[in-house]
């Protein structure tokens, strides 16, 4: 995506509430805080387990996540933009009803990943295990797929025409008729799709 961040080191230590966070690198083990409408902008966090740090509120804006721990943190209806989460643990994260745009998930374990209700525009997830995520009620604008697990994933009420799921795994996916509608699929994940059609092929 070409972002161009100054960083300058930082470290978690203290409650921030209505503040925003620029320029910072933000790398290692970090304090048991509270972070309460709070806005990270320009920012790098790198080998972080945010396991410590608890969320009321946050804001990510032209940030790199490498190899962080976000698991079951709750980042709902909040503003994700210009943004890059790479190699790391979304297990159970939450984005339901946030904005996302121009932001990629690259190599990232995301199972039970949800996003429902969510605006996601410009958003491309690479090479990611998604498998048993939700989406639901999602507004989809230039989403990309490139080798994702969606096994056992949830696509209900949300437009993907266009989009292409052909590299990524499909097994056991399940979409309602509004969500598959002009998806693109592969020879081999026709089969799959016809199953949740109820069509038996001889």
């Amino acid at each position: 995506m070409g972002k161009v961040i100054k960083t300058y080191e930082g470290f978690l230590n203290e409650d921030l509430s209505e503040e925003t966070v620029s320029n910072k690198k933000f790398e290692g083990e970090q304090g048991f805080v509270c972070l309460k409408n709070v806005t990270f902008k320009d920012c790098i966090f790198k080998d972080v387990n945010f396991d410590s740090i608890e969320f009321d509120g946050v804001d990510f804006i032209n940030v790199i996540l490498d190899n962080c721990d976000l698991s079951n943190k709750k980042i709902d209806e909040r503003l994700i933009k210009d943004t890059v989460f790479k190699h790391c643990k979304l297990t159970g994260t939450s984005f339901m009803g946030s904005f996302i745009k121009n932001t990629e998930f690259i190599s990232v374990s995301g199972k039970y990943f949800n996003v429902s209700g969510a605006n996601m525009t410009d958003v491309n997830i690479k090479d990611s295990d998604l498998s048993e995520s939700a989406f639901i009620d999602v507004k989809v604008k230039n989403m990309e797929f490139d080798e994702v697990d969606f096994t056992n994933a949830e696509f209900f009420k949300s437009s993907l025409n266009g989009v292409d799921f052909s590299s990524s795994n499909i097994t056991g996916i399940m979409f309602d008729l509004y969500s598959v509608k002009g998806i693109i699929v592969n020879s081999w994940q026709c089969f799959e799709l016809v199953g949740l059609l109820g069509v038996k092929v001889k």
